[in-house]
């Protein structure tokens, strides 16, 4: 090979640019800390680096996330602690007002600092940090509560991202504040009119009956008009006193699985209050071996039932009784003599006036006075004329369905109660199984306490907006709303349950029994409080609805919609706002037809049962002392119109006998606390998750960024030997080159 001053050339040329390279490639590691500063140098550091960058950001945020999230836990168990105390506060105060020794301007004095304290709930309850409100749910921007405790934010969680496809929520929201169900608690209910000795004529002597007190007794002068019975010796001396006939009680209500009953039942005037209990506890599936409910009486003399299974809400009870009833003592007297001296039964008495009393079959609207015959030994027959002793177990102020004052023998048959301008049924629909309130999507098959909409119809009556009166029937069996036209009540309207043909659009299909939602059934009571109604009958065949019917249909619906509301509320009521009125003369009654029918007598001491109706919407039952459901500010102003009216318990007799009175508030007290309680340990929980991740996160961070380190940063030790090495080499190619670069031929020659 000949080498020449051209190849020397550029060797020197190529040796001087790779040094140059090498030596700028380890100023620049020097200078920038890094082992390289483009992808292209090392694609696998380059790689390595990008990806353990994202994770230090990604940690960042989390670090970031989580310490704001955790501020707002701290505050937000911050709330929940005072709300505690506060509650502790209430209960303090209700139980001073409970005290015999107040009197009605002490009461009210204690009432106002009540009202102090719920207003301190309800600012903890709109808590707000930095512009978010902490129990608006996810609609951090809006404060959830107004000053009478309704909820205008949402049911969600908001959450924190925690980890790669991980999150944890850190917001309690109002709604499970102030609403949500606790599933450890059980629903209690109680009559509201107390069982006194009613032989004695002195209300001091008439004192509270117990478990071991005779049913007469509870009866007492009432076997008569006059109330010249004989306390003593035609009660209760071994050989003078009377035989009394039995009284027929009543019984409906829901069982704790949500099926309905009805039963009537003779109880005998020498049965002990106790014996009663267990058959109205066996009534709702207690045994000897396996009770369901717990039935007894309190220091009152009310009746108080217990579901013994935790989390139900469906338990319900109504009852009265009737008992033969004599005008004057002495006819009684000769009733009874003629009974023992020709051997007849009592029990047979009570029927013979129960079954002219109840021919028309509805124990709200009984015929009184009857006469029944009586015969003798010898054949002789003898006339008694009787009235009826009605003996109440709940009262309210509630208007019935025929617009009069509902006494102790209506049920369901009742006018929605009214609140400015809105009525609403006081009765919750409950979905069967889940104890979750009905929606306007709800199903009336998903509520329905028994396992059939055929035969099944409601009665509807309207007061409407105009001042029309409606009296509909809605039969879900065959889909049909039927009712009278007002301005011709010899002509009947009717027109079908339907939902909008989906293959056409634009025309109806029948709905079928059990799929008629909330929705339909609201859409259809407020066509008629709003005078939207039809004014002919629109048919159906082969359930389809023609166009022209089915644009009838809806164009009513939207009317009735500009002027009024109706759906379910937050407690799965239905509720009928008046949009164009700060009060209203809405009227609605809603029940079962069912209703108040009863199986016909002859009645034995043994519970004759039928299966009750599927559905009450609003009625006079009895009263809620605890349930799993909560509805906080609503309860607090229920005990503060307690301690106003000065009421211990409830009292069917009082201005606002559906309030528990003061007992009632202080168990009901214990349970808010303890809901808020729990709430709180639940954010403790958010917050010691969310605090664990950011200590965490801290120290993966420190990590990531040692391994970050490692891979891209550069050793300035090692770099400073390599840029030495580097020179050295420089230097020596350098002068390699020149001394290379002087030599030629004629140095040899």
């Amino acid at each position: 090979m000949r080498i020449t001053n051209k190849l020397n050339f550029t060797n020197s040329v190529s040796t001087s640019m790779g040094g140059q390279s090498a030596l700028y490639k380890i100023s620049q590691q020097l200078a920038s800390g890094l082992k390289i500063q483009n992808s292209y140098e090392d694609a696998s550091t380059y790689i390595d680096n990008t990806r353990l960058e994202y994770e230090l950001k990604t940690l960042e945020q989390v670090k970031q996330a989580t310490s704001s999230a955790k501020e707002l836990t701290e505050n937000s168990m911050k709330a929940l602690q005072d709300m505690v105390k506060l509650l502790e506060d209430f209960k303090v105060k209700v139980t001073q007002a409970a005290s015999d020794s107040n009197s009605q301007t002490s009461r009210e004095a204690i009432a106002k600092e009540l009202q102090r304290i719920k207003e301190s709930i309800l600012q903890l309850a709109n808590t707000s940090v930095n512009g978010q409100y902490l129990f608006a749910g996810s609609q951090v921007a809006n404060k959830p509560f107004d000053s009478n405790g309704n909820y205008y934010g949402d049911k969600n969680n908001i959450n924190v991202v925690t980890g790669s496809g991980t999150e944890s929520p850190y917001n309690i929201p109002g709604w499970d504040l102030f609403f949500k169900a606790d599933g450890d608690y059980k629903k209690q209910i109680t009559t509201n009119i107390s069982f006194t000795d009613n032989r004695y004529t002195d209300k001091d002597k008439q004192g509270y009956l117990n478990g071991d007190s005779a049913w007469k007794h509870l009866i007492g002068q009432n076997y008569v008009k006059d109330g010249k019975l004989d306390p003593d010796i035609d009660f209760e001396d071994k050989d003078r006193k009377l035989n009394f006939p039995p009284s027929t009680l009543y019984v409906q209500g829901t069982k704790p699985d949500g099926t309905s009953f009805k039963s009537a039942v003779l109880v005998k005037p020498d049965d002990k209050i106790e014996d009663v209990l267990e058959q109205i506890g066996a009534l709702y599936g207690n045994t000897p071996n396996n009770k369901v409910v717990e039935v007894s009486i309190n220091n009152s003399g009310q009746i108080q039932i217990t579901d013994l299974k935790q989390g139900n809400n469906k338990l319900d009870f109504h009852a009265v009784a009737y008992t033969p009833q004599m005008d004057k003592t002495e006819d009684f007297k000769a009733m009874e003599q003629f009974v023992k001296d020709n051997g007849l039964n009592m029990d047979d008495v009570t029927n013979a006036v129960m079954e002219e009393a109840m021919k028309n079959g509805d124990i709200t609207n009984p015929t009184s006075p009857v006469e029944i015959e009586l015969t003798g030994k010898d054949g002789a027959k003898q006339k008694f004329s009787f009235s009826l002793a009605q003996t109440d177990f709940i009262k309210s102020n509630m208007t019935d369905s025929t617009n009069q004052p509902a006494n102790g023998a209506d049920y369901d048959n009742v006018y929605f109660e009214k609140d400015g301008n809105t009525v609403y049924g006081n009765v919750s629909q409950v979905i069967k199984g889940s104890n979750a309130y009905a929606t306007d999507s709800t199903k009336l098959s998903e509520v329905m306490a028994g396992d059939s909409l055929n035969n099944t119809t409601l009665n509807l009556k309207v007061n409407s907006k105009g001042g029309n009166s409606y009296d509909v029937s809605i039969d879900l069996g065959n889909s049909t709303v039927s009712f009278k036209d007002p301005k011709n009540p010899d002509q009947t309207i009717s027109f079908p349950i339907m939902h909008t043909d989906p293959t056409t659009g634009n025309s109806g299909v029948v709905t079928a029994p059990n799929e008629i939602t909330y929705g339909q059934i609201n859409n259809i009571i407020g066509m008629f409080a709003s005078d939207k109604v039809p004014t002919q009958t629109i048919n159906q065949t082969n359930n389809k609805i023609d166009a022209t019917g089915y644009d009838n249909i809806q164009q009513l619906i939207k009317d009735s919609q500009a002027t009024v509301d109706v759906s379910m509320d937050y407690k799965g009521r239905i509720s009928v706002t008046d949009k164009l009125s700060s009060g209203t003369n809405i009227g609605i009654s809603l029940s079962d037809s069912q209703s108040g029918h009863f199986p016909v007598p002859p009645y034995s001491t043994t519970a004759s049962v039928e299966s009750g109706p599927n559905f009450s919407f609003s009625a006079n039952n009895a009263l809620t002392i605890d349930e799993p459901n909560v509805d906080l500010i609503k309860d607090l102003d229920t005990m503060i119109d307690a301690v106003l009216s000065g009421n211990m318990r409830a009292d069917g007799n009082s201005a606002d006998p559906r309030n528990t009175g003061m007992q009632g508030a202080l168990e009901r007290l214990d349970h808010l606390a303890d809901h808020v309680s729990k709430l709180n340990t639940t954010m403790g929980a958010y917050h010691n998750i969310i605090d664990g991740v950011n200590t965490r996160v801290s120290f993966l961070s420190v990590n990531v960024q040692s391994i970050k380190s490692n891979v891209i940063d550069v050793d300035y030790g090692e770099a400073m030997m390599n840029l030495m090495q580097t020179q050295l080499a420089y230097q020596a190619s350098l002068k390699a080159s020149t001394t290379i670069s002087q030599l030629s031929l004629l140095n040899y020659m």
